[in-house]
Protein backbone atom coordinates (compact mmCIF):
# COMPACT_ATOMS: atom_id res chain seq x y z
CA UNK A 1 0.00 0.00 0.00
CA UNK A 2 1.62 3.44 -1.01
CA UNK A 3 2.32 5.70 1.43
CA UNK A 4 -0.27 8.90 0.98
CA UNK A 5 2.24 11.88 0.14
CA UNK A 6 1.38 15.14 1.33
CA UNK A 7 0.23 17.77 -0.34
CA UNK A 8 3.23 20.59 -1.22
CA UNK A 9 3.18 23.72 0.79
CA UNK A 10 2.37 26.83 -0.96
CA UNK A 11 4.26 29.90 0.29
CA UNK A 12 2.60 33.02 0.35
CA UNK A 13 3.68 35.35 -2.42
CA UNK A 14 5.86 38.31 -1.17
CA UNK A 15 5.09 41.80 -1.94
CA UNK A 16 6.60 42.48 -5.14
CA UNK A 17 9.27 45.54 -5.46
CA UNK A 18 6.79 47.16 -7.43
CA UNK A 19 4.56 48.29 -4.91
CA UNK A 20 6.98 48.69 -2.52
CA UNK A 21 8.24 51.41 -4.87
CA UNK A 22 4.66 52.73 -5.31
CA UNK A 23 4.05 52.87 -1.78
CA UNK A 24 7.12 55.19 -0.89
CA UNK A 25 6.70 57.33 -3.36
CA UNK A 26 2.78 58.07 -2.08
CA UNK A 27 4.40 58.60 0.85
CA UNK A 28 7.19 61.08 -0.42
CA UNK A 29 4.18 62.59 -2.38
CA UNK A 30 1.88 63.55 0.91
CA UNK A 31 5.33 64.72 2.54
CA UNK A 32 5.86 67.00 -0.19
CA UNK A 33 1.99 67.95 -0.55
CA UNK A 34 1.76 68.85 3.60
CA UNK A 35 5.34 70.81 2.96
CA UNK A 36 3.88 72.72 0.14
CA UNK A 37 0.56 73.34 2.41
CA UNK A 38 2.37 74.36 5.11
CA UNK A 39 4.32 76.72 3.53
CA UNK A 40 1.34 78.37 1.58
CA UNK A 41 -0.36 78.71 4.55
CA UNK A 42 2.68 80.28 6.26
CA UNK A 43 3.03 82.86 3.34
CA UNK A 44 -0.54 83.43 3.50
CA UNK A 45 -0.33 84.66 6.80
CA UNK A 46 2.68 86.86 5.91
CA UNK A 47 1.02 87.92 3.08
CA UNK A 48 -2.18 89.16 5.04
CA UNK A 49 -0.27 90.66 7.88
CA UNK A 50 1.65 92.89 5.10
CA UNK A 51 -1.76 93.47 3.99
CA UNK A 52 -3.54 94.44 7.05
CA UNK A 53 0.20 96.74 7.91
CA UNK A 54 -0.16 98.44 4.31
CA UNK A 55 -3.73 99.12 4.78
CA UNK A 56 -3.73 100.68 8.05
CA UNK A 57 -0.36 102.97 7.55
CA UNK A 58 -2.57 104.15 4.38
CA UNK A 59 -5.50 104.67 6.07
CA UNK A 60 -3.89 106.55 9.17
CA UNK A 61 -1.67 108.47 7.09
CA UNK A 62 -4.71 109.50 4.83
CA UNK A 63 -7.43 110.50 7.69
CA UNK A 64 -4.54 112.14 10.04
CA UNK A 65 -3.81 114.39 6.87
CA UNK A 66 -7.46 115.53 6.52
CA UNK A 67 -7.30 115.86 10.40
CA UNK A 68 -4.31 118.31 11.04
CA UNK A 69 -6.07 119.92 7.24
CA UNK A 70 -9.39 120.99 9.20
CA UNK A 71 -7.42 121.69 12.44
CA UNK A 72 -5.35 124.30 10.73
CA UNK A 73 -8.34 125.90 9.27
CA UNK A 74 -10.39 126.19 12.08
CA UNK A 75 -7.93 126.30 14.74
CA UNK A 76 -4.61 127.81 13.41
CA UNK A 77 -1.76 126.44 12.03
CA UNK A 78 0.60 126.91 15.07
CA UNK A 79 0.78 123.58 17.33
CA UNK A 80 3.53 124.78 20.23
CA UNK A 81 5.12 121.90 21.36
CA UNK A 82 7.91 123.21 23.80
CA UNK A 83 8.55 126.56 26.20
CA UNK A 84 11.87 127.15 27.54
CA UNK A 85 13.26 130.39 30.09
CA UNK A 86 17.19 130.73 30.04
CA UNK A 87 19.31 133.54 31.49
CA UNK A 88 20.55 135.05 28.52
CA UNK A 89 24.20 136.98 28.44
CA UNK A 90 24.55 139.54 25.29
CA UNK A 91 28.05 141.45 24.90
CA UNK A 92 28.97 143.88 22.42
CA UNK A 93 32.85 145.08 22.22
CA UNK A 94 34.03 148.18 20.56
CA UNK A 95 37.70 148.52 20.45
CA UNK A 96 39.71 151.37 18.84
CA UNK A 97 43.77 152.05 17.58
CA UNK A 98 45.67 154.46 15.60
CA UNK A 99 47.94 154.68 13.07
CA UNK A 100 46.98 151.23 11.75
CA UNK A 101 46.88 149.49 15.05
CA UNK A 102 49.94 151.07 16.31
CA UNK A 103 48.36 152.63 19.06
CA UNK A 104 46.09 151.51 21.35
CA UNK A 105 42.84 153.10 22.78
CA UNK A 106 41.05 150.57 24.69
CA UNK A 107 38.28 148.50 24.64
CA UNK A 108 34.57 149.20 25.68
CA UNK A 109 32.87 146.61 26.79
CA UNK A 110 28.60 147.24 27.53
CA UNK A 111 27.03 143.71 28.69
CA UNK A 112 23.37 142.98 29.38
CA UNK A 113 22.16 139.92 31.59
CA UNK A 114 18.29 138.85 31.27
CA UNK A 115 15.73 136.10 31.34
CA UNK A 116 14.43 135.44 28.20
CA UNK A 117 11.25 132.68 27.73
CA UNK A 118 11.71 131.18 24.09
CA UNK A 119 8.91 128.77 22.66
CA UNK A 120 8.63 126.97 19.95
CA UNK A 121 5.84 125.05 17.78
CA UNK A 122 5.70 123.26 14.46
CA UNK A 123 3.28 124.41 11.46
CA UNK A 124 0.17 121.97 11.06
CA UNK A 125 -0.16 122.30 7.26
CA UNK A 126 3.14 121.08 7.30
CA UNK A 127 4.12 117.62 5.32
CA UNK A 128 3.42 114.47 8.06
CA UNK A 129 4.24 111.05 7.07
CA UNK A 130 2.48 108.33 9.30
CA UNK A 131 3.75 104.70 9.25
CA UNK A 132 2.90 101.83 10.75
CA UNK A 133 5.34 99.00 11.48
CA UNK A 134 5.44 96.04 13.45
CA UNK A 135 3.16 97.83 16.35
CA UNK A 136 4.97 101.52 15.90
CA UNK A 137 3.82 104.09 14.67
CA UNK A 138 6.64 106.35 13.07
CA UNK A 139 5.75 109.89 12.76
CA UNK A 140 7.94 112.29 10.15
CA UNK A 141 6.87 115.36 11.74
CA UNK A 142 7.46 119.07 10.53
CA UNK A 143 10.50 121.01 11.22
CA UNK A 144 10.61 122.53 15.03
CA UNK A 145 10.65 126.62 14.64
CA UNK A 146 10.79 129.01 17.57
CA UNK A 147 8.09 131.33 17.95
CA UNK A 148 9.76 135.04 17.16
CA UNK A 149 10.32 136.90 18.99
CA UNK A 150 11.08 135.37 21.63
CA UNK A 151 9.74 136.83 24.97
CA UNK A 152 12.20 139.27 27.26
CA UNK A 153 11.70 139.75 30.96
CA UNK A 154 12.51 143.40 31.61
CA UNK A 155 12.30 142.92 35.01
CA UNK A 156 14.93 140.94 35.31
CA UNK A 157 17.27 142.64 33.27
CA UNK A 158 21.05 143.91 34.09
CA UNK A 159 23.57 146.32 32.17
CA UNK A 160 26.77 146.97 32.70
CA UNK A 161 29.05 149.10 29.73
CA UNK A 162 32.66 150.01 30.56
CA UNK A 163 34.97 152.58 28.78
CA UNK A 164 38.28 151.96 27.47
CA UNK A 165 40.70 154.23 29.23
CA UNK A 166 40.85 156.44 26.52
CA UNK A 167 37.08 155.90 25.59
CA UNK A 168 33.98 157.84 26.30
CA UNK A 169 31.69 156.00 24.15
CA UNK A 170 30.24 153.64 27.39
CA UNK A 171 26.35 154.67 26.80
CA UNK A 172 26.77 154.53 23.21
CA UNK A 173 28.08 151.19 22.96
CA UNK A 174 25.31 149.89 25.74
CA UNK A 175 22.53 151.94 23.42
CA UNK A 176 23.93 149.94 20.54
CA UNK A 177 23.71 146.83 22.15
CA UNK A 178 19.89 147.48 23.53
CA UNK A 179 19.10 148.15 19.76
CA UNK A 180 20.51 144.53 18.19
CA UNK A 181 18.73 142.76 21.09
CA UNK A 182 16.20 141.04 19.82
CA UNK A 183 17.50 140.47 16.56
CA UNK A 184 20.18 138.55 18.27
CA UNK A 185 18.32 136.79 20.46
CA UNK A 186 16.16 135.74 17.62
CA UNK A 187 19.46 134.23 16.05
CA UNK A 188 19.78 132.30 19.28
CA UNK A 189 16.40 130.51 19.12
CA UNK A 190 17.15 129.01 16.31
CA UNK A 191 20.40 128.07 16.50
CA UNK A 192 21.18 124.02 17.09
CA UNK A 193 22.10 124.29 20.51
CA UNK A 194 18.90 126.24 21.38
CA UNK A 195 16.65 123.43 19.39
CA UNK A 196 18.33 120.49 21.11
CA UNK A 197 17.50 121.55 24.70
CA UNK A 198 14.13 121.50 23.87
CA UNK A 199 13.63 118.54 21.23
CA UNK A 200 12.23 115.93 23.85
CA UNK A 201 10.24 117.83 25.02
CA UNK A 202 9.07 119.24 21.61
CA UNK A 203 8.59 115.44 20.70
CA UNK A 204 6.66 114.26 23.62
CA UNK A 205 3.89 116.87 22.58
CA UNK A 206 4.28 116.01 19.26
CA UNK A 207 3.78 112.21 20.14
CA UNK A 208 0.50 113.18 22.82
CA UNK A 209 -1.00 115.10 19.86
CA UNK A 210 -1.02 112.13 17.54
CA UNK A 211 -1.83 109.93 20.09
CA UNK A 212 -4.93 111.92 21.25
CA UNK A 213 -5.96 111.77 17.26
CA UNK A 214 -5.47 108.27 17.43
CA UNK A 215 -7.68 107.54 20.54
CA UNK A 216 -10.51 108.74 18.33
CA UNK A 217 -10.36 106.55 15.66
CA UNK A 218 -11.78 103.20 15.18
CA UNK A 219 -10.53 100.39 17.89
CA UNK A 220 -9.32 98.28 14.56
CA UNK A 221 -6.91 100.80 13.80
CA UNK A 222 -6.13 101.46 17.29
CA UNK A 223 -5.01 98.34 18.22
CA UNK A 224 -2.75 98.10 15.10
CA UNK A 225 -0.40 100.63 17.29
CA UNK A 226 1.10 100.16 20.72
CA UNK A 227 4.00 102.69 20.38
CA UNK A 228 4.47 106.53 18.70
CA UNK A 229 7.59 107.26 17.77
CA UNK A 230 8.25 111.18 16.28
CA UNK A 231 11.24 111.55 14.12
CA UNK A 232 11.94 115.84 12.73
CA UNK A 233 13.69 116.05 9.58
CA UNK A 234 17.01 117.23 10.69
CA UNK A 235 17.18 113.96 12.67
CA UNK A 236 17.15 112.01 9.32
CA UNK A 237 20.94 111.05 8.16
CA UNK A 238 22.22 112.54 5.13
CA UNK A 239 22.09 109.24 3.33
CA UNK A 240 18.12 109.45 3.78
CA UNK A 241 18.05 105.36 5.63
CA UNK A 242 15.66 105.18 8.22
CA UNK A 243 16.96 105.86 11.79
CA UNK A 244 15.68 103.51 14.43
CA UNK A 245 14.64 105.43 17.62
CA UNK A 246 12.67 104.05 20.60
CA UNK A 247 9.05 104.67 21.50
CA UNK A 248 8.32 108.06 22.62
CA UNK A 249 4.92 107.88 24.49
CA UNK A 250 3.59 104.03 24.37
CA UNK A 251 -0.62 103.71 23.31
CA UNK A 252 -2.80 103.75 24.54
Amino acid sequence: MAEDTPPPTTENPRPSGCWRLIGMMLLFILLIGGFLVWKFVDVAKEGLAWMGTNFVTQDINQTFRQSVTEIASNQGDILEVSTMQTDETVTNYDMKTLFNQTVYLGTTISEIRLPVVYRYHIKISEDWDLKVENGQCIVHAPALRPSLPPAIRTEGMEKKSEAGWLRFNAAENLAALEKNLTPTLEKRAGNRSHLNLVREASRKSVAEFVKTWLLKQDASTVDQVKSITVIFPDEIPANGQPRIMPPTVQVP
